[in-house]
């Protein structure tokens, strides 16, 4: 009897933990500590600007993706100081991208790939550190 009920908590914890961000909406707002603004255009995939005057914080929301990767292009726009760094999470939690730009460095955007993850709802997280600056995002769903 034991062992049943190990076996089935254990499909029950497989279950949950594979639709970690099941419960939020596209484009719905996880978490906001970040002082400055950020805006997320109302298309199914997230494209977005922010700003910053010297503010530090998390901007996290959920991206419903289909097709299991993802290309993330992060750009600064002018001049800024600071860090952004963004994160992808895919539907069971797991990092599949990380990145960060910073005002100080010469290279101001990147284009890139996220690696394949669980399709379902991801966590799109930007994390601002004394951010002073304008930016822009954009993530699009790819094979």
């Amino acid at each position: 009897m034991k062992t049943k009920i190990i076996i089935i908590s254990l499909i029950l914890v497989g279950v949950y933990s594979c639709k970690k961000y099941e419960k939020y909406d596209n484009h719905e707002i996880i978490e906001n500590t970040f002082e400055g603004t950020v805006s997320i255009d109302n298309d199914s995939d997230p494209d977005g600007n922010f700003t910053g005057e010297n503010n530090s914080g998390v901007f996290s929301f959920a991206w419903t993706n289909t097709a299991g990767k993802a290309k993330v292009k992060l750009t600064l726009n002018g001049p800024s100081t600071g860090t952004v760094k963004l994160t992808l999470n895919d539907a069971k939690g797991n990092v599949v991208f990380s990145k960060s730009l910073s005002g100080a460095n010469d290279d101001t955007s990147f284009e890139e790939y996220s690696e394949t993850g669980k399709t379902g709802n991801w966590k799109v997280s930007l994390v601002f550190s004394d951010f002073n600056g304008t930016g822009s995002f954009e993530i699009d769903p790819t094979q």
